[in-house]
C-alpha cells in the first residue's frame, strides 16, 4: 500500500519526537531486510515505537505479532521487506528536514573562522577567494562523485550569483 502525503507527515511527526536510539532500531532493521524477508521487532506497549509501528501496520509495512512468552507486556511487530523502500525514503526525508538548520549553523559559525583570520594574517580579498575555493574543491573531491563535480561547481557559482543579486536588491 502506498502511503498518502498526510500519512507520511503523520509518521514524520511521530519520528521527530523519537530518540536517535529508537530510530536506529528501524535503520538497523532496514539493513537486515536486505538479506531477510522480514524482521521481528520488539517494544513495550505504549512506547513511541509501539505507536509508530502500529501506524505502520495500517500501511502494511509491518504486521503485529503475538507478545513474547517471557514478557506478556511486550509488543512484537514484523517489518516486511515491502516496507524497505518507502521506509528508507521516509528516514532519508526526515534527515533532510534538518538541512535548513544545518545551513543556518554553517552561515553563523563558518564565516568568522575564515574571513577575519585571513585578514588578520595580512590576506587580501584574493587570498580569501583562494581559501574559499580551496574549501569548495576539497569538499567536492571528498564528498561528491567525480561525475558530479561540474554540476557542483556550477551550482556553487549560481547560488553565489543569486545571493549577490539579492544583496543588490
Amino acid at each position: 500500500m502506498e502511503a498518502t502525503p498526510s500519512q507520511i507527515e503523520s509518521l514524520k511527526r511521530q519520528m521527530r519526537e523519537m530518540s536517535a536510539a529508537d530510530l536506529s532500531v528501524l535503520e538497523g532493521a532496514l539493513q537486515t531486510l536486505q538479506q531477510e524477508e522480514s524482521v521481528r521487532l520488539v517494544t513495550v506497549s505504549g512506547s513511541k515505537n509501539d505507536a509508530l509501528w502500529a501506524e505502520m501496520t495500517t500501511l502494511n509495512w509491518m504486521k503485529a505479532d503475538g507478545p513474547l512468552k517471557e514478557n506478556l507486556a511486550s509488543r512484537v511487530y514484523v517489518l516486511l521487506r515491502e516496507a524497505r523502500e518507502p521506509l528508507d525514503a521516509l528516514l532519508l526525508d526526515l534527515k533532510r528536514d534538518e538541512l535548513p538548520n544545518l545551513l543556518s549553523e554553517f552561515r553563523r559559525d563558518i564565516p568568522p573562522l575564515i574571513g577575519p583570520r585571513v585578514i588578520a594574517a595580512g590576506g587580501t580579498p584574493a587570498d580569501l577567494v583562494m581559501m574559499l575555493a580551496g574549501i569548495v574543491q576539497s569538499t567536492m573531491r571528498r564528498y561528491i562523485r567525480e561525475d558530479l563535480h561540474e554540476e557542483f561547481l556550477r551550482a556553487v557559482f549560481e547560488r553565489a550569483r543569486d545571493l549577490d543579486k539579492i544583496k543588490q536588491s
